[in-house]
């Protein structure tokens, strides 16, 4: 009879273990969530510090030697701008240490509204499918082999969501439109009277004759110190971003598991 009793408390304590750490409770509706937002956020610290810091590093040994500076920033600027002023060619280490950290900025502004809205019809899902996982009795990284298979689109999704945004930041464009700003400051006026505004807008409907910014021309340019930052930032965190899915599976079920 005793021995009965110990029996049934066992399993009566073994329930409760598994409720206190899958069951479903309101106050863990975003747990997976939660999870996922650390997750794609982490991706981007890793991939924006090492680029980021790549590319201003680059920057301050240029700009030690005047030369060299122009060697390496004129052909970029000449790309982007027709006749650029060696003043505003000088401008551009700024420019550009500008424009990475609006780019940074915004990715880490967005990549919660993306991450929250395509997580929202995924987040009880994942917790059923370890639930029944579990039930099976299935072992630990069979668990996590169907968790990364499940997460895969959803993963897919976020992923061309995020690269999208770096695509639509438009980073070349807004160093053309700095330079385009500087050359109105700089040009010499045609009349002494013009308003800086004047000069600006002028210079603007000038650059707009221009030959806009074409793929094409991105690749052929490919060499430039800009281009190749760029090129190097999406394949990087496109690679990331898809290759890393094993990881955010095993940080969901971890927090699942033990975080309940």
């Amino acid at each position: 009879m005793i021995s009965f009793v110990f029996i049934c408390l066992f399993f009566i304590t073994t329930l409760q273990a598994l409720q206190v750490n899958f069951a479903s409770s309101s106050s863990k509706d975003l747990l997976n969530r939660d999870s996922a937002l650390s997750h794609y956020q982490s991706v981007l610290d890793d991939i924006l510090s090492q680029h980021n810091e790549g590319l201003l590093t680059d920057l301050s040994m240029i700009i030690k030697d005047t030369d060299t500076m122009y060697a390496v920033l004129r052909p970029q600027a000449s790309y982007l701008l027709e006749d650029p002023q060696d003043v505003c060619v000088a401008q551009m280490p700024g420019m550009i240490a500008t424009q990475i950290h609006e780019l940074s900025n915004t990715l880490y502004a967005q990549v919660d509204a993306i991450v929250l809205d395509s997580w929202r019809a995924s987040d009880t899902e994942i917790r059923q499918l370890i639930l029944n996982a579990i039930n099976q009795g299935s072992w630990e990284q069979d668990v996590l082999d169907e968790l990364a298979d499940h997460l895969e689109m959803v993963n897919m999704e976020i992923a061309d969501r995020l690269l999208n945004v770096v695509h639509e930041f438009d980073f070349l464009d807004k160093i053309k439109w700095s330079l385009v700003k500087c050359q109105a400051v700089f040009d010499a006026p045609s009349q002494p009277a013009n308003s800086l505004t004047e000069k600006i807008w002028t210079a603007i409907l000038v650059s707009l004759r221009n030959e806009p910014l074409s793929e094409d021309r991105i690749t052929s340019s490919g060499h430039g110190l800009l281009n190749r930052y760029l090129s190097e930032l999406v394949l990087d965190l496109q690679g990331e971003l898809y290759g890393r899915t094993f990881e955010l599976a095993t940080s969901i079920y971890e927090d699942l598991a033990f975080n309940a």
